[in-house]
């Protein structure tokens, strides 16, 4: 067997060695100046727009602060009212909750549906009056122009909590039985004429259609509205100016 010749490496020149690395570091040169370029390029462009945004946002903070500024002055006349007919509507401020009012309005009944009967393919749960029911009618209200409302004679305000807890519901912790009646201070002729429109109502009335739940809307020509029964200061937390 002829013995394998040892392999031979080819060691480069010197002149060849030189003229790589002159070509490496001309490209490495112009590289960074085209890195350089285009930079100083962007950044001319984007800081502008960056100028722009901020000056933008801060138009935004300062007409916000103008417009909070503005309503803080007239929650402060509000509450500086005397007589119910000075009072704005949705009546669910802190310090106007306070006060007991009298006027016209609506007040509107729920009862649930007779149980002695129960149709083919109808839960029991169907015929009675739910947590649900009774916050559609009472953002259907506020929707139609409500100034003050009651829910079983309790004042709403923005604290109000109602719950339903089987065949009762709580109201601020309050427990009642159906019927169940929502009071509202306003234009009756206006709140029976939008109620009628509201979705939330259509949808309760198709229920009343097809299960007998109970419907009833009175009109009222000197409603009497409690004040709230409960503190609806803030204990802990504060608005921040």
């Amino acid at each position: 067997m002829t013995p394998r010749k040892p392999t031979r490496f080819l060691f480069p020149s010197a002149r060849t060695t030189l003229s790589v690395l002159l070509v490496t570091c001309a490209s490495g040169l112009l590289f960074t100046i085209s890195a350089l370029t285009n930079r100083g390029s962007a950044t001319a462009s984007v800081e502008p727009g960056l100028v722009s945004l901020v000056r933008d946002a801060q138009q935004d903070v300062d007409a916000l602060a103008t417009q909070i500024s503005s309503l803080k002055t007239e929650v402060d006349s509000y509450a500086q009212a005397e007589d119910s007919e000075q009072l704005p509507e949705h009546n669910m401020s802190p310090t106007l909750s306070q006060k007991p009012l009298r006027g016209p309005g609506v007040t509107i009944t729920l009862t649930d549906a007779s149980t002695q009967i129960i149709p083919e393919g109808v839960s029991v749960n169907d015929l009675v009056i739910h947590q649900q029911d009774i916050e559609d009618v009472m953002n259907a209200l506020w929707a139609s122009g409500a100034e003050a409302m009651t829910v079983q004679g309790v004042r709403v305000t923005g604290r109000t909590v109602i719950r339903c807890i089987g065949n009762v519901i709580l109201v601020d912790g309050q427990s009642f039985s159906p019927p169940y009646k929502i009071s509202a201070i306003g234009d009756p002729k206006e709140l029976s004429t939008k109620l009628d429109k509201d979705r939330r109502i259509v949808n309760y009335k198709a229920y009343v259609a097809l299960y007998g739940l109970g419907w009833n809307m009175s009109f009222e020509d000197d409603l009497s509205l409690p004040a709230a029964n409960m503190n609806t200061v803030n204990s802990y937390a504060q608005v921040v100016d």
